[in-house]
C-alpha cells in the first residue's frame, strides 16, 4: 500500500525542514517539498500569495493529502497573514492548509502556557518584534536568548550544544522553551530542558500537516 503524502512549502535558504520531516515521518507518510524564494515572498506586511499559490499548485500535482508551510515569518507578521493565505490555498487547492505560527500558537495555548522562553536566531530586535505578536495572541514571553545569526541560511549551522545553551537561557522562570526557527535544528534536542519542556517550530508545523491529514 502506498503511503499518504504530505505537501511541504519551505523558505528557499532552509536546510533543515526536510530533515526534521523526514525523521517525523518515518512509517507514517511520505513528504512531498517546494521551496519559495525568501527574499521574494513578501508583498509589505503581508504575503505575495500567487508565490505560495504556484507551490501549492505543484505539490497537488503530487497528490497531497494536507499542506504546510513550515515557516515561522508569520509570528512577525501577526498571524492574520498565515490565517488569510492557508484560505486562499484552501480555495484554490481544496485541501487543508496549515502554518507553523498557527500551529505553535495553538499548541501554547492549548497547554496554558503562561510563560514562555523564547528562542530566536537573530537579534534583539527580531525578540522584541516576535514577543511583541505572540502577546497579541496572548501568548506572554517571560525570557528571550538572542543567536546574532543574520543570514538565514547561516541558522542551519548551529550546533545542539550551542541551541541548548540558548534553550537553557530562554527557560529561566519559564512554563515552557519555543526555538523560533525553522532553520534551527531544535527537533535535534531533547523534549525538556532542564525539566522545562521544549518545543521546536519546525516539529509543531509538522504535527500540525499530520492532524490536517487525519494521520495524528
Amino acid at each position: 500500500m502506498t503511503a499518504p503524502a504530505l505537501g511541504v512549502i519551505l523558505p528557499s535558504s532552509n536546510r533543515v525542514v526536510e530533515r526534521a520531516t523526514e525523521a517525523r515521518l518515518t512509517g507514517l507518510a511520505e513528504a512531498c517539498y517546494a521551496r519559495v524564494p525568501y527574499g521574494a515572498m513578501l508583498l509589505g506586511e503581508t504575503y505575495d500569495e500567487s508565490v505560495f499559490l504556484a507551490a501549492a499548485d505543484l505539490l497537488t500535482d503530487a497528490g497531497v493529502a494536507a499542506l504546510c508551510w513550515n515557516a515561522t515569518r508569520g509570528a512577525a507578521l501577526g498571524f492574520t497573514p498565515d490565517e488569510r493565505l492557508c484560505a486562499a490555498v484552501t480555495r484554490r487547492t481544496g485541501l487543508p492548509m496549515v502554518t507553523t505560527a498557527l500551529a505553535a500558537r495553538a499548541r501554547l495555548r492549548d497547554l496554558g502556557v503562561r510563560r514562555l522562553g523564547l528562542v530566536v536566531q537573530g537579534g534583539m530586535d527580531e525578540a522584541a518584534l516576535v514577543t511583541a505578536r505572540f502577546a497579541e495572541a496572548g501568548i506572554v514571553i517571560g525570557a528571550s536568548a538572542t543567536l546574532g545569526i543574520a543570514e538565514n541560511r547561516l541558522a542551519a549551522h548551529v550546533l545542539p550544544p550551542r541551541l541548548a545553551a540558548a534553550a537553557r537561557e530562554a527557560a529561566a522562570g519559564c512554563e515552557a522553551v519555543l526555538i523560533w526557527s525553522t532553520n534551527l535544528p531544535g527537533w535535534r534536542l531533547p523534549a525538556e530542558i532542564d525539566g522545562v519542556p521544549l518545543l521546536d517550530a519546525t516539529t509543531l508545523g509538522t504535527e500540525a500537516l499530520l492532524a490536517a491529514a487525519g494521520l495524528a
